[in-house]
């Protein structure tokens, strides 16, 4: 018998089994790890032990696979154990660049996360729940309600899975800043010149560390909080760019930038848990500083992102765990700012992350997947990534020729070309994305206007970019011989074939050379986008994609 992914302890027994194939599940495998199973199938029954009810779902899992494997006929008899390497294996999706999903594709990436072992979701939120107290925010964002929150939560539980509540609470709230009734929050409410692009944001995206924004996030947490039965709470507090520029200028300059961040951040963890949660925040300011770190309350987990193949996951792993910090690592899927995604990049992020968080007794690994350039990247871009890291999280030596074959399997490829393809899809940007972070050439590139690329400093060479034209082209052409039965097949091609065209698209502009699909593509690029999400943000995210806006 042949396990896709293999299991830590596979064992053939003598005979076949032929009975009823309801199972007999119990938890009485108490010398079994956490969320473990003992599967055991010999000629008189079929029996799942394990040591807690995930235990036994996981098991049920593999059973199943099992039983489709065999048809209708006998069933080799075996003894399956396994368990996870990380505890707290969890998946983020942003929800707050543009793209908000339909509740039928949440539960259907929920049926992904589940069949991969992911057993935590966070649906990164800056401005998209529905406040009640707050419509101006998100009026034409489309937002999780409420009551579709409640909704999600309970169908997560049923799967093993806990919807874990993620609000941005420091930076990266310039949803909320830019309107007028918000910017007296603001640290800059005149705007700022970002650090890294040196372009000029209009309105700040940092809320000023006082009073009055605890007495905002207070408000907040009130009204989002209740929806959910984890206690668990991503309160975020990353890239606080224009801290100290504004209204905390003074005090940054008397005590340090770090210090200010360290204190703020600990009010807002503790308000989180006035609210009955257990926070979560973002480590990279944290690092910066080291010793912020011993300063936080025990019970706040933080949570070390790189997702770069040169991340120093070692060194900041090292770090917290020689102090005794409880925190998960975060890799990414390397797709935002990207049509195809960067294939190489994902891999060896996700494995690394994984091998060294596994190492320093990392207590979670949380996979991401951003959405920034207006989130145009397609459902089958994140699935490798989505893929990878969930075998990665649940043992870390899985070998490298089942992230090929579990996409194939999940997406019931007949053939195995669409496998290919999405894969293959990963790489064309390989020759033309050296020296970017979190990017690819043509997703960047594409987010510029005319007068911006002109004067962007690096240009791939005109026949690299000739190159991949003609590699998309060809790939467009295979998608015609894929035998692609899962039950969003024609989706899956139609989105595929729409990074593939996106590509070919923004290649032409910098290559300045006409577009003449650009209406049949924002048409294409429509229909795709509100077949998995919600209109708001649509508008918005085609303006982003200039190869096919007016320009």
């Amino acid at each position: 018998m042949h396990l896709t992914p293999p299991a830590r302890s596979y064992r053939p027994l003598e005979g076949v089994y032929r009975g009823d194939r309801s199972v007999d599940a119990s938890s009485s495998g108490r010398d079994l790890p956490a969320q473990g199973f003992r599967l055991t199938i010999d000629p008189t029954d079929l029996r799942v032990e394990a040591s807690d009810a995930s235990g036994l779902f996981y098991g049920r899992q593999t059973l199943a696979k099992i039983l489709d494997a065999s048809g209708q006929g006998a069933i080799p008899c075996c003894v399956v154990e396994d368990w996870p390497d990380f505890q707290n294996r969890a998946y983020l999706l942003d929800i707050s660049r543009d793209r908000v999903p339909t509740m039928a594709h949440l539960r259907h990436l929920v049926d992904w996360l589940a069949a991969l072992r992911y057993n935590q979701l966070q649906l990164y939120t800056e401005h998209t729940f529905a406040y009640p107290s707050h419509a101006t925010v998100w009026e034409q964002a489309s937002p999780m309600t409420g009551e579709e929150i409640r909704e999600l939560d309970a169908y997560c539980r049923e799967r093993h899975i806990e919807l874990v509540p993620n609000q941005n609470s420091f930076g990266h709230m310039e949803r909320w800043l830019q309107h007028e009734s918000y910017k007296h929050l603001a640290e800059c409410p005149e705007g700022f010149r970002h650090p890294i692009s040196g372009q000029w944001r209009p309105q700040g995206s940092v809320l000023r560390p006082d009073d009055s924004s605890l007495r905002f996030l207070d408000g907040l947490y009130a009204e989002l909080l209740p929806h959910f039965s984890s206690r668990k709470f991503n309160i975020g507090g990353d890239e606080p760019w224009e801290l100290g520029w504004g209204a905390s200028a003074a005090r940054v300059e008397a005590e340090g930038k770090h210090r200010v961040y360290a204190e703020f951040l600990i009010r807002i963890c503790e308000l989180a848990t006035r609210h009955g949660a257990e926070p979560m925040c973002w480590a990279d300011v944290l690092l910066e500083a080291p010793d912020t770190i011993q300063s936080l309350p025990v019970s706040v987990q933080p949570v070390l992102w790189g997702y770069e193949i040169n991340h120093p996951y070692e060194e900041q792993c090292a770090r917290l765990a020689a102090l005794g910090r409880s925190f998960y690592v975060a890799p990414g899927d390397s797709t935002w700012s990207s049509y195809t995604g960067r294939f190489g990049t994902m891999f060896d992020n996700v494995r690394i992350a994984a091998e060294t968080g596994k190492k320093h007794g990392a207590d979670g690994l949380l996979m991401t997947h951003w959405g920034d350039g207006g989130h145009p990247q397609a459902w089958p871009i994140s699935l490798p990534g989505m893929v990878w890291a969930g075998l990665n999280s649940w043992r870390v030596d899985v070998p490298e020729p089942c992230l090929h074959e579990v996409l194939r399997e999940m997406l019931h490829d007949g053939n195995g070309l669409y496998t290919s393809l999405l894969l293959d899809a990963g790489r064309l940007n390989s020759n033309l994305d050296e020296g970017l972070l979190n990017a690819s050439y043509l997703g960047k590139a594409n987010q510029l206007n005319a007068a911006e690329l002109a004067a962007h400093g690096r240009h791939p060479d005109p026949v690299v970019l000739r190159e991949l034209i003609g590699r998309c082209g060809q790939s467009l052409q295979e998608l015609e011989d894929c035998v692609l039965n899962a039950p969003d097949a024609a989706a899956l091609r139609e989105e595929l074939a729409l990074m593939l065209r996106l590509n070919i698209s923004s290649a032409r502009r910098c290559l300045g050379v006409p577009r003449p699909d650009s209406a049949e593509l924002r048409e294409v690029y429509g229909r795709c986008w509100l077949r998995r999400s919600r209109a708001g943000g649509l508008a918005e995210s085609i303006k982003k994609q200039h190869s096919i806006t007016h320009e």
